[in-house]
């Protein structure tokens, strides 16, 4: 089990959809690891969101132009001192990698065959109806779930496929930007802390590290271009409105920046 939870900010659209597509990534491989109709359903309504997500025919130049950017800025790190060249060479050999899988393989016309699969078309238009997947509404789905498991799991596989390459720079990318700051501790006076960003470098997301045994409170972070704020709230009663701590509180910070 963790010893720490970490609640993470983005401070930019396309870190925003970066984090998003990771969540969905992950909520379709616990989906896909049970066979229950219940977990296909979990997986089909990832696989539907991701599609929404993805949709706009700009997103494959999007991710070339965000690895093509973490390379360049590496590759002026040779020029500092003390930095490692053997790690420093095979974290670019692997941006090159995944650029290539990514320039070759994420094949916009693949998505779109899954997107515009019969099945899974007249699933996607019932799926932001309130219960609209149920088996009277969508009979072919209530059949599909009626398979065995296995079945269904190599369908899941063939549709997510094309989206590999993908699934590979999303974990790539926001790995290379959470390894660019090491948490630092700090402390929340009466449960509010506030810092300023330095406008000279690309600042991506701000992670609020906490120890698990701190269950109490919860982060609320908002930011902007020139400063943030953390705001820890108390809500022993999920039922009532949420309120800020008067305590304070010890949590380790970073601002990622690359």
């Amino acid at each position: 089990m963790s010893q720490t939870v970490c609640y993470e900010q983005p401070l930019n659209e396309r870190i925003r959809a970066l984090l998003r597509l990771e969540f969905l990534f992950q909520q379709i491989e616990h989906a896909t690891t049970c066979a229950s109709s219940w977990n296909s359903r979990m997986a089909l309504q990832g696989l539907f969101d991701m599609l929404d997500l993805t949709g706009r025919n700009e997103f494959k130049g999007e991710l070339l132009k965000e690895l093509e950017r973490h390379a360049v800025t590496l590759s002026r790190l040779r020029l500092t001192p003390g930095v490692h060249a053997a790690t420093l060479d095979r974290i670019l050999e692997e941006i090159s990698r995944v650029s290539d899988r990514i320039h070759h393989h994420l094949d916009t016309l693949t998505v779109d065959a899954v997107r515009q699969t019969d099945f899974l078309s007249a699933i996607h238009k019932r799926h932001h109806v309130p219960g609209g997947a149920c088996q009277f509404d969508v009979p072919a789905l209530h059949h599909w779930l009626q398979q065995d498991g296995a079945i269904r799991n190599r369908h899941l596989q063939e549709w997510l496929e094309p989206f590999a390459p993908m699934r590979e720079a999303v974990i790539l990318i926001l790995q290379l930007i959470r390894d660019s700051a090491t948490p630092q501790p700090e402390i929340a006076r009466r449960g509010f802390f506030q810092r300023g960003l330095d406008s000279t470098v690309s600042n991506q997301l701000i992670r609020v590290v906490l120890s698990a045994g701190d269950s109490l409170f919860f982060p609320e972070i908002s930011a902007g271009r020139h400063r943030f704020a953390i705001r820890f709230l108390e809500q022993p009663d999920p039922s009532r409105r949420a309120t800020q701590s008067m305590a304070d509180i010890d949590f380790d910070l970073a601002c990622c920046a690359i």
